[in-house]
């Protein structure tokens, strides 16, 4: 058994010793991360601006980003529905959760009548 162990540290030491080919060696990131992002959208003398920052902690670095710029009407009204239409759809899986007990047990009830 000790022989069979020593054959298997061998090999692995042999094998963590020999760079391999076409894999770049990248210094080993930190445990921790962080990212936080916010975006604006408001409407100032009629027309729409976003506002975007954007703070993350990643390889021990710090980095911070920032935009801004003006939206289109017809693209904020789409970009409304489709956040609309996202969250209803939510509202609706989760309605359906919450109450499928109760609509599967008065569906057996029929049934037993």
């Amino acid at each position: 058994m000790s022989k069979e162990l020593d054959r298997v540290r061998t090999s692995v030491s042999d094998a963590l010793a020999e760079p391999r080919a076409g894999t770049p060696w990248k210094a080993p990131q930190g445990f921790f991360t962080f990212r936080y992002s916010s975006t604006e959208i408001f409407s100032e003398g009629g027309n729409l601006h976003v506002r975007m920052r954007e703070t993350r902690y990643e390889d021990g670095r710090l980095k911070s980003e920032e935009c801004e710029g003006t939206v289109d009407r017809q693209a904020y009204n789409r970009m409304m529905g489709e956040a609309q239409a996202y969250f209803l759809g939510q509202l609706a899986g989760f309605t359906r959760m919450l109450f499928a007990p109760l609509l599967s047990s008065s569906r057996d009830r029929q049934r037993d009548e």
